[in-house]
């Protein structure tokens, strides 16, 4: 069985990862406290190129790789974006795999970055597979987000910063897409603050995660949210391995929750954030057991899709 990364691993990704994404800062807003009825630190990982946190791991795991020409991957933007950075900053080609309907401010930025950007009609396992072929097809390597340990180590230093800052929450609100963050994240303030409580927020219209957790493997669900970066239809091995020993329960949180929460952290605090950004937000508000506590969200992106404008406002 895998392990979850360790401070000394987490620690280590520092070095590899460009300063650009490091050291996000800590947010406390009293009127999101007011909305909320708790006290609530956000840790905003927005404020960089992408736009998200997914600079982290990825950088990480570019920087791990063997020698290589080129990587390819699948995604449904943030990731490949992270994907392309860390590979452009490096000189190696990136080809990134995403579905025609993925949000076209994302698709953009990959192209921005240098990525080749192939856009498919195929399910998640799908793009997968093409990601893989192409590859083999190529010489490059495929990296799969949740798979390589690198990844979770990358992602943990966002927990580390927010421990170093001083902060020792009752609870840490954490997005559950592919596991990566939530396994970063568990991991570390597990081992530096053992009194907080991890919980792992997902979309109720992706239900697969939760599904596997409980059979104990992988099972495959259709996905329908507006959470692109939380959406997977059919989780990784590894997930479903180390996600429980990194956090202590689950929350699901619907579309719905998830806009009222992207209108509360731009009312109350000012800042922007996508249906998967606001996530973890939208379940402090949702569910009443929080109330009264100290708690930590990271706003993961902020990359909202045009398309959604119109269910905001």
């Amino acid at each position: 069985m895998a392990d979850p990364p360790t401070q000394e691993t987490i620690l280590a990704q520092r070095a590899a990862i460009d300063p650009v994404f490091l050291d996000s800062p800590l947010v406390h807003h009293p009127a999101l406290d007011e909305a909320l009825g708790l006290s609530c630190t956000l840790k905003v990982e927005t404020l960089n190129p992408l736009r998200s946190f997914k600079g982290r791991g990825t950088e990480a795991v570019i920087a791990a790789l063997p020698p290589t020409s080129g990587v390819t991957t699948s995604s449904s933007g943030n990731f490949g974006q992270g994907i392309a950075w860390a590979a452009g900053r490096r000189g190696i080609a990136a080809t990134i795999v995403s579905s025609s309907a993925a949000n076209p401010l994302k698709v953009a930025a990959m192209r921005r970055l240098g990525a080749e950007v192939v856009q498919t009609d195929a399910d998640e396992e799908g793009r997968k597979a093409i990601a893989r072929s192409m590859a083999a097809e190529k010489g490059f390597v495929f990296i799969e987000d949740g798979t390589h340990p690198e990844i979770a180590a990358g992602n943990g230093t966002i927990a580390q910063e927010m421990t170093d800052a001083g902060l020792r929450p009752d609870v840490v609100v954490i997005q559950v897409g592919d596991g990566s963050l939530a396994v970063g994240v568990g991991a570390w303030i597990k081992a530096w603050s053992p009194n907080t409580r991890i919980v792992a927020v997902v979309p109720s219209g992706s239900p697969s995660m939760q599904r596997s957790l409980e059979a104990g493997h992988p099972v495959e669900m259709p996905s329908n949210t507006i959470a692109d970066g939380m959406a997977t239809e059919r989780p990784v091995p590894a997930a479903i391995e180390l996600l429980p020993r990194c956090v202590d329960e689950f929350v699901a949180v619907d579309d719905e929750q998830m806009l009222a929460a992207i209108r509360l952290l731009l009312d109350a605090a000012g800042l922007i954030a996508e249906p998967s950004g606001a996530a973890g937000v939208a379940a402090l508000m949702a569910d009443r057991r929080f109330a009264g506590l100290e708690a930590a969200a990271v706003v993961t992106g902020s990359n909202i899709d045009p398309a959604l404008y119109g269910r905001l406002w």
